[in-house]
Parts: C-alpha cells; sequence; structure tokens
C-alpha cells in the first residue's frame, strides 16, 4: 500500500527518472513532495534528457509528484547544496516525517534534525520487499546507476546485497 508521503532531494529522484521508473516510487508513496529548488537541479541537470524531463513533468501533471514553495527557512545555514537546504526544511515545514537523499553529508544533517532518511536503495528494497520487482532486475538497476556516475560507497552496496541475499 503506498499510504505514504516523502520529501525527496534530487539524486534518487534523478536515479529512477533514468530508467523511466518513477511509476514504483509511485507504488511505494502516496505523493512525492519536492522543493523547487530540487525540481530546477532535475531540470538542470538533465540538460540532456529530453525524455526523462517530459517524463517527470508528466507524472507531476497527474499531481502525484508536487513542486513546493519553502516558504522560510528554519535551518539556513546547513552547509549543504540548495536543494538538500530546502528539502530539509520542507520536512519542518510539513511535518513530513521521511526524507528520500542519498548524499551522506544531507543523510547525516537529516538524522541529526530528527528526520528520518530513505535513499535510492532502499527504495529498491522496499520495491523488492512488496515484490514489484525481482532480484535480478533490482541487480540491474544497481549496475546501471553505477555505470552512469551513481556513487554508493561499498558499505552501502553490501548491506544493501546483504538485504536481497543475494
Amino acid at each position: 500500500m503506498n499510504e505514504y508521503s516523502i520529501v525527496s532531494n534530487t539524486t534518487p529522484l534523478i536515479a529512477f527518472l533514468k530508467k523511466n521508473e518513477l511509476n514504483l516510487l509511485k507504488n511505494v508513496f502516496n505523493e512525492i513532495l519536492i522543493p523547487k529548488a530540487v525540481y530546477k537541479e532535475i531540470i538542470e541537470t538533465s540538460k540532456d534528457y529530453d525524455k526523462e524531463k517530459e517524463f517527470l513533468e508528466n507524472e507531476i501533471s497527474k499531481n502525484w509528484i508536487k513542486i513546493c514553495d519553502v516558504k522560510s527557512l528554519k535551518f539556513p545555514n546547513l552547509n549543504l547544496g540548495k536543494g538538500e537546504t530546502e528539502a530539509i526544511n520542507l520536512c519542518f515545514e510539513i511535518s513530513a516525517p521521511l526524507l528520500l537523499i542519498d548524499e551522506k553529508k544531507g543523510r547525516n544533517v537529516a538524522k541529526s534534525l530528527k528526520i528520518d532518511v530513505l535513499g535510492t536503495l532502499g527504495i529498491f528494497s522496499l520495491v523488492y520487499k512488496r515484490d514489484l520487482k525481482n532480484k535480478q532486475d533490482i541487480i540491474e538497476n544497481l549496475n546501471l546507476l553505477l555505470k552512469s556516475g551513481f556513487y554508493f560507497s561499498s558499505d552501502v552496496i553490501l548491506n544493501f546485497l546483504k538485504q536481497l541475499k543475494y
């Protein structure tokens, strides 16, 4: 059941856009909220990816991915990027208990502020546990991300593989 909403940072959304699999997130979450800075980062990062931008815009038009204004920055000086800072602040503004974020520094800051975090590999684990994709498909997704320049530490990858009992 997809009864949860989540605030998302840039990198996890790009990971799912690259495989045209935002629908997996839709199967896990009721809605995804992204601050304007994250939306801008995705659009700028995806300069050469018109298909991905079109897919994102289409999903936004379905109103399950929502672009949000962050009205005030409760924590303006987190020493993070603009997207991460706005995503963390949006969690407080709307009392969202969960943040989708991959970057270690941002995850640590969010955790220190008592925000629960989940990353791309955590989503893959949920997708696998809910039988939305088989183990081989999940491993192929991980390989694609690694080949396209995504970085996960070896410890993170090993822990992920253990969860899949690979």
